[in-house]
């Protein structure tokens, strides 16, 4: 049989290519644990929202949630851990103002409630208020 009729795997070319598909395999290894290694410590922020509400409520205190529909005023950019007091009014012949709640923290907002961390005097003088016919109006309380 003549040399040029014979079929012989080429050895040089073979093992190039699994050279270039080896060494392509351990970079994109090497970008995948870089990028898990990025990712792997999260902000306190992210920490903190992974958390239940059950689990951010201090001692002997609850979570009440307010609906906006409750509320005589719109609520300012308000934020989880923010401060905010609330104010009981009526309108009309015999107006009506009065503080139902100090230095409340508030665990959470969105457009349908906002949810306080609330003790039992403070929960029980928002509920009345809302069921004497008083709007609530939320102040924001400086963070300085």
């Amino acid at each position: 049989m003549l040399p040029a009729l014979t079929f012989a795997p080429r050895r040089v070319a073979l093992r190039s290519r699994r050279f270039v598909a080896g060494a392509a395999g351990v970079a994109l290894l090497a970008a995948a644990v870089v990028a898990m290694l990025g990712s792997a410590s999260p902000s306190a922020d992210e920490t903190a929202a992974r958390r239940s509400l059950a689990q951010r409520l201090s001692e002997a205190t609850w979570a009440l949630a307010v609906p906006t529909a409750w509320l005589a005023a719109p609520v300012a950019e308000i934020h989880s851990g923010d401060s905010v007091d609330l104010i009981a009014v009526r309108m009309g012949d015999r107006p009506l103002a009065v503080p139902i709640a100090a230095d409340l923290r508030v665990m959470g907002a969105d457009v349908a409630a906002v949810i306080f961390q609330v003790d039992e005097e403070t929960a029980t003088a928002i509920a009345s208020a809302r069921a004497s016919g008083l709007l609530i109006v939320p102040l924001l309380r400086s963070s300085r």
